[in-house]
């Protein structure tokens, strides 16, 4: 009984010590990402914020509209070429 139980514990015991030399050889590659996933965080959040207060994609339109209305014409014919390009796009991809 004795011996089983040593075993056991000498088993549990080389399964701690690779379980924490496999957590710090995560911890070093996951330190690589850590950019790109901070990155990818504040994108996110600014994605969300601009959700939650869409008025605030109004302002460079107006700005724009006040200072230079051809250079807004200019635009949104440019962003309605883009918008058609990325509905044809999306069509293709589904078919």
């Amino acid at each position: 009984m004795k011996t089983k139980a040593e075993a056991l514990k000498q088993t549990r015991s080389a399964l701690l010590m690779q379980i924490a030399a496999e957590r710090v050889l995560l911890a070093q590659q996951g330190a690589a990402l850590r950019p790109a996933a901070q990155l990818i965080d504040k994108v996110s959040m600014g994605v969300r914020f601009i959700q939650s207060h869409p008025a605030l994609l109004l302002l460079p339109i107006t700005i724009v509209a006040l200072w230079r209305p051809r250079r807004l014409l200019g635009y949104a014919l440019s962003g309605l070429g883009v918008w058609r390009l990325v509905q044809q796009g999306r069509h293709r991809l589904r078919s």
